[in-house]
C-alpha cells in the first residue's frame, strides 16, 4: 500500500513539474516567434545583458514608448510611458525577462537579460 501511494504522490510531482516546462517552453516560444515578426518595430535596447541600472532604447519612432517587462513566467514586472531614450530598472532581478515596446501603433520584442 506505501507503494501505491509513494509512487502516486511521484506520478502527481512529475505531471506538475511537467505541466511547469510545457508552460515555460511555450513562452519562451512566443518570444523567439515574436522576436522574428516582420511587421514588427524595429528598435535596439543595451546595454544587453544589463549589468547597471539605466537601459538605453534606440528607435525608429518619434512617440511616446509604451514599455512593458515580463519575466520569463509572464508576469508583467515593469511598465512605464515615457519619451525618454532611456529607462531605470532597479527593481528588476537578475534574470531573462521580455521587452515589450509600442511606439507609434507599431510594437516589437526583445528579449533582456538582467545580471
Amino acid at each position: 500500500m506505501k507503494n501505491i501511494i509513494t509512487l502516486c504522490i511521484c506520478l502527481l510531482a512529475l505531471t506538475a513539474h511537467a505541466n511547469w516546462l510545457n508552460k515555460l517552453k511555450k513562452n519562451l516560444l512566443i518570444v523567439e516567434q515574436i522576436e522574428t515578426d516582420p511587421d514588427s518595430l524595429d528598435f535596439t535596447i543595451f546595454p544587453n545583458p544589463l549589468k547597471n541600472q539605466r537601459l538605453f532604447i534606440e528607435s525608429s519612432g518619434s512617440g511616446e514608448k509604451h514599455i512593458e517587462i515580463y519575466n520569463v513566467l509572464g508576469e508583467k514586472k515593469f511598465e512605464t510611458h515615457t519619451y525618454e531614450d532611456a529607462i531605470m530598472l532597479n527593481e528588476l532581478e537578475t534574470g531573462i525577462y521580455v521587452f515589450y515596446l509600442k511606439q507609434d501603433d507599431q510594437k516589437g520584442y526583445k528579449r533582456l537579460v538582467i545580471h
